[in-house]
């Protein structure tokens, strides 16, 4: 462009300097407001569970695809002693994999399940620190958990979730709780929830621990039950519940890569530094971890290469409450997605009231990310796959 009369190059410099100051304003508010938007998404319904004789709600699920079909593997967490299996092609029932509980092919009970093929199916019984390999009914092996580890550095299978995660290198990959107190300011800095098993040998190893993030402070006690972890190839993905970032390991090694996986709706968690053992597993402590927002859940999908997390968290103020049992309802759950192709985060999703539990199962099959709602006519269980718009 051409100026009949041309600005004096000062009143130009100072011009130019503040519509780039303006212009970066503009910018950053749009980057920031990308940010803090939740994605657009849609919830299609894929099947419905009928469920007769086990209950219905359950946190060890899992996919595979058998002969072509992909199946859902059910634990069944009152009788812990077979899974069911439902074929999500053909939407019916199968044959369930049953197991002796006593006797020479007895697996004790069943806190979580691997299959890794329909002849090699691990089951973990948690607190008898044991993994059995099955082939059906039939036992294979059984790796005692604890063997050759100093009682310092041993952990107990997690319990409720399926605590094996994968097979890395011809090793199987679990994590838990440590066996050792909750106590002291190094406690996190020396305690190791991750543990590996050579599957030809038998060799126990402890591997993974607490980020620095947690070292050297005293943290509300429920954190020993809130970690989670997903294996995708040779990665480990860890779930700290305070940690705005999943922890990428790469193997069974220490070497440790941060991934942003934050929620706008998390707040920084009050450490228990100085507090009493009564203080810090108190009831105070489900109060301050649900008001303040925890990370809960992580599932990572290797066929569309993403990786899942959930928080949960209550915008109700606490202090209106008198117990927890009371403020616990108010909890809500929302979704992080990240791409584990692109190494970014994508967003945040904040489901609407009553669409889906308001705890709901997840799993991921070959489509992408599935989540529960149970239905209120009869013993049934609905289950809807997610898609969202970037």
């Amino acid at each position: 462009l051409f100026f009949s009369d041309p600005i004096p190059i000062k009143m130009n410099t100072r011009f130019l300097t503040l519509s780039l100051i303006l212009l970066g304003l503009v910018f950053f508010s749009c980057d920031e407001e990308d940010k803090t938007k939740p994605l657009s998404y849609q919830l299609t319904h894929a099947f419905r569970l009928v469920v007769e004789d086990h209950p219905l709600r359950t946190w060890s699920l899992q996919t595979k695809v058998i002969d072509g079909e992909e199946k859902l593997f059910f634990g069944d967490v009152r009788k812990k002693d077979n899974i069911k299996v439902f074929n999500m092609d053909t939407k019916e029932w199968e044959e369930s994999i049953r197991f002796e509980k006593e006797g020479p092919d007895g697996i004790g009970t069943m806190n979580g399940f691997y299959v890794h093929t329909m002849d090699s199916i691990f089951v973990v019984n948690s607190f008898g620190w044991e993994i059995h390999l099955m082939n059906g009914s039939k036992k294979v092996r059984t790796y005692n958990t604890k063997e050759g580890i100093p009682a310092m550095d041993q952990i107990t299978p997690f319990t409720t979730n399926n605590a094996i995660s994968g097979i890395i290198n011809g090793k199987l990959i679990f994590y838990g709780f440590p066996e050792v107190p909750y106590q002291g300011l190094d406690y996190h800095n020396r305690v190791k929830i991750v543990q590996s098993i050579d599957l030809k040998t038998g060799e126990n190893k402890v591997e993974i621990g607490y980020p620095k993030e947690y070292h050297n402070h005293l943290w509300p006690g429920l954190i020993v039950i809130m970690n989670e972890q997903s294996v995708v190839g040779d990665k480990i993905y860890m779930n700290y519940p305070f940690s705005d970032s999943v922890y990428e390991f790469d193997g069974i090694s220490n070497r440790a890569k941060p991934l942003f996986l934050g929620s706008t709706y998390k707040k920084t968690i009050t450490n228990y530094d100085g507090k009493s053992t009564q203080e810090i597993n108190g009831e105070g402590t489900y109060f301050e971890v649900l008001s303040k927002g925890a990370y809960t859940d992580i599932l990572a999908d290797e066929i569309n290469s993403h990786l899942y997390r959930t928080i949960s968290y209550s915008k109700s103020d606490p202090s209106s409450f008198s117990t927890y049992s009371e403020f616990k309802p108010t909890a809500e759950r929302n979704l992080l997605i990240y791409d584990l192709d692109r190494d970014t985060f994508i967003g945040e999703i904040d489901f609407q009231e009553d669409e889906l539990d308001r705890i709901p199962m997840m799993f991921v099959g070959e489509k992408g990310l599935y989540l529960s709602k149970m239905s209120e006519e009869e013993e049934a269980v609905d289950f809807y796959l997610l898609s969202w718009e970037e």
